[in-house]
């Protein structure tokens, strides 16, 4: 039995991270594999909360990360459980640690665009200064958590899949913010300047749709209640969700589940598991500049009943990408590979 030591597991972030493997920990026992928080354990795993703060620069978040980490006995992985492709922050506390593994919800497919500069690490935010140089001398120890911010949704709520053909007031959720309301910072960086600039053009297009089109939104970037919210998303027959500070948001499991028919930009580039996007299948794509946008809502909406099998879809890949089989299995290969670590 290999036993895994969640530290700090209350840490809200931790939490998040860690809760898809401990919804499948009945599996994950069958294949040799327990949790634990006690002192008695063959690795540990430390979760980005423990390792990584956004809130200060970065130098001082990798130094404090560090240092948290100096004093942990045995062997140990990070975790980065957030929801974005980025590895800002996690990367450079694990080259200078003497972590086993760094094991991330998702990466970029092509492994490559980590040497070249992007805004904050993310790529849809266009060119930046932060680059990784020397990623090819760590990558084979970068590898794939085999969950993601949809695991940890899906783990954490009581999924229904509600009635497809009901009737619905709206056409089209956009109940996504923008603008920013506050200033959002990562490391002493305006994290919502990157967020309002890449969802301006994709409000520009909801704004300009054809008056016959109804369409639920916020009002200047407000939030409303949450019976307000759900209520529209709900009553819509699709869901549009652009990427804001990550790729994956609740709303890819919320429109599956409302009966909602998702759009959003292209997820072909990311790896990640489980992965549930597969375009004209479980979601229907556009063009990360938005520029094909109006053309494909308009199409869903002109032959809405043509388009109903891709929330079946999706709720049929949800069912089986979720099954805690698929992550014991991802986490016996993660083991198995440890004496000599191979790339995914």
């Amino acid at each position: 039995m290999i036993k895994i030591k969640l530290y700090e597991l209350d840490k809200h972030r931790n939490e998040c991270a860690f809760r898809p493997y401990l919804a499948s920990q009945n599996i994950l026992r069958e294949i040799g594999i327990e949790f634990t928080q006690g002192e008695s354990y063959d690795y540990a795993w430390i979760g980005q909360a423990s390792f990584l703060n956004k809130k200060v620069s970065l130098e001082q978040s990798v130094n404090d990360g560090l240092e948290f980490l100096s004093k942990i006995t045995g062997d140990y992985m990070l975790l980065d459980g957030q929801d974005s492709t980025s590895l800002m922050g996690a990367y450079e506390v694990f080259k200078q640690s003497n972590a086993l593994l760094l094991m991330k919800n998702s990466l970029l497919k092509d492994r490559s665009l980590y040497k070249q500069g992007s805004s904050l690490g993310r790529q849809y935010w266009g060119a930046g200064e932060y680059v990784l140089d020397d990623f090819d001398e760590y990558s084979d120890k970068i590898v794939l958590s085999g969950t993601n911010w949809l695991s940890t949704h899906y783990a954490g709520i009581n999924v229904q899949w509600h009635d497809i053909n009901r009737s619905k007031q709206y056409d089209v959720s956009a109940m996504f913010q923008y603008p920013s309301t506050t200033k959002s910072y990562e490391h002493g960086i305006v994290q919502s300047d990157f967020y309002d600039n890449y969802r301006r053009p994709a409000m520009d297009v909801i704004n300009r749709l054809n008056t016959d089109i109804q369409v639920a939104k916020l009002i200047n970037g407000r939030r409303v209640s949450q019976e307000e919210y759900y209520n529209k998303v709900f009553n819509s027959k699709i869901l549009f969700a652009p990427y804001g500070y990550g790729e994956m948001a609740p709303r890819d499991l919320e429109a599956a589940m409302f009966g909602s028919i998702l759009i959003k930009p292209d997820m072909s580039y990311i790896d990640t598991k489980p992965d549930v996007f597969i375009d004209g299948e479980t979601y229907i794509a556009c063009k990360h500049d938005f520029s094909d946008l109006e053309e494909k809502i308009t199409k869903v909406l002109g032959n809405y009943n043509d388009y109903l099998y891709i929330i079946e879809n999706a709720r049929k890949k949800f069912i089986e990408s979720m099954h805690p089989n698929n992550l014991a299995l991802h986490l016996h290969k993660i083991f198995k590979n440890l004496n000599g670590i191979t790339h995914e």
